[in-house]
């Protein structure tokens, strides 16, 4: 094939291209920025589901800490 564009009389035009280099610091910026982002967003979904189950709890009176805490296992079981 190459020998068929010889032939022909194709020109062959060359291009200097810069050498690709790694950039450690960009990738590292990079990826604590998107850890960051990744962070904050938690942060606030979990403030806002636990301000909600605050909310929700403040106003269910349930008893006592044990009954909050019991998984109420015993509740059906005849007593002996």
């Amino acid at each position: 094939m190459m020998a068929v564009l010889l032939a022909q009389g194709a020109n062959v035009t060359w291009i200097q291209v810069p050498r690709p280099t790694f950039d450690l610091a960009g990738v590292l910026i990079s990826s604590l920025s998107l850890t960051g982002i990744v962070a904050a967003i938690a942060l606030v979904l979990g403030t806002a589901v636990g301000i909600t189950l605050i909310r929700r709890r403040g106003r269910e009176s349930v008893g006592t800490f044990a009954d909050r805490m019991s998984l109420h296992l015993m509740a059906n079981h005849p007593q002996s």
